[in-house]
C-alpha cells in the first residue's frame, strides 16, 4: 500500500511539474521585432521630401505587423526622441540605441547594436557615447573606431542597463575573423547576420551553445523598414523581452 502511495505521489508530482513547465512556457507570446533601424541622424538616410519622417516610420512599421523596432543610428541618438514621441498611443514600442564601431583582436570592423530601455532619451545615448569619448561629429564618420577597448564598452553599456548584439558580423572576412573572440572571450550569443547561410557555421562550430541568430533590416530608407525581420516569442514585450533573449553568457 505505501509502494502504491509513493508511485501515486511521484507520478502526480510529475503531471504537476509538466503541467508548471506548460504554463510558464505558454505565458511567451509571439513579436515581430526589427532591432536595425536607422533614421535621418544616419548619413546615408534616404529621405523623403514632404514627408514627416517620424510619423512615417511608425505608420509603415504597424502596416508591415512589427511589435518592436530598434533605431541605431551610427553615433548618434538624434531622432530617438521624436520617433518615441510619434510612437506613443500606438501598439508599436520603439527601443532606443545607437551603433559603435570597435576593434576585437585584428579585426577593427565590428559593429554592435547598443540598446537600452525604452524611457532612455536622446541626451542620455549622448552621454553614453560621451563614456566612451566618441566625439559628436563622428555620427558624420562611418569610418571612426571607438579607442576603448570591448571591455570597457561593455562595462559602460551594463551600467546604462544597455545590451549589444553584433550586426553583420558575416558581412566580410574580416568581420568573421572577430567571431571567435565574440562567442567564447565576449559570451555573445546573439547575431545580426547579413547571409542566412551563416547560421548553419554557428552549429558546426558551437554545437552544444544556444544562440539566438536574426537577420534585420539595416534599413536608411522609409520603405526598408521590417524588409528583414524575426518573429520571437518573449516572455516580456519590449526591451525587457529583448534583453533577456539576447544578454551575453556569463564565463
Amino acid at each position: 500500500m505505501a509502494k502504491q502511495a509513493s508511485q501515486k505521489t511521484k507520478k502526480g508530482e510529475k503531471t504537476l511539474t509538466a503541467r508548471i513547465e506548460k504554463t510558464t512556457s505558454s505565458k511567451a507570446n509571439n513579436y515581430v521585432l526589427d532591432l536595425k533601424v536607422n533614421s535621418p541622424a544616419s548619413l546615408d538616410y534616404l529621405s523623403i521630401d514632404g514627408l514627416e519622417s517620424a510619423p512615417a516610420m511608425v505608420r509603415l512599421s504597424k502596416v508591415k505587423g512589427l511589435d518592436v523596432i530598434a533605431i541605431t543610428d551610427l553615433y548618434s541618438g538624434d531622432f530617438v526622441d521624436p520617433l518615441v514621441s510619434a510612437a506613443k498611443g500606438s501598439r508599436l514600442t520603439v527601443i532606443p540605441g545607437v551603433s559603435v564601431r570597435c576593434s576585437v583582436g585584428s579585426c577593427t570592423d565590428v559593429i554592435l547594436s547598443c540598446l537600452f530601455p525604452e524611457t532612455t532619451t536622446s541626451d542620455q545615448i549622448r552621454e553614453f557615447l560621451n563614456e566612451l569619448d566618441i566625439p559628436t561629429d563622428a555620427a558624420q564618420s562611418p569610418s571612426y573606431i571607438v579607442s576603448h577597448p570591448l571591455d570597457s564598452i561593455l562595462h559602460v553599456l551594463d551600467s546604462k542597463q544597455g545590451v549589444a548584439i553584433p550586426t553583420r558580423v558575416d558581412k566580410t572576412p574580416h568581420r568573421l575573423s572577430a567571431l571567435g573572440d565574440l562567442v567564447e572571450t565576449y559570451g555573445f550569443r546573439a547575431f545580426d547576420l547579413a547571409y542566412a547561410d551563416t547560421a548553419r557555421m554557428f552549429k558546426q562550430r558551437w554545437p552544444k551553445l544556444k544562440f539566438s541568430l536574426f537577420s534585420f533590416s539595416d534599413a536608411y530608407g522609409l520603405a526598408q523598414i521590417g524588409s528583414r525581420s524575426a518573429r520571437v516569442k518573449m516572455a516580456a514585450p519590449g526591451f525587457d523581452g529583448v534583453r533577456e533573449i539576447v544578454a551575453r553568457q556569463s564565463l
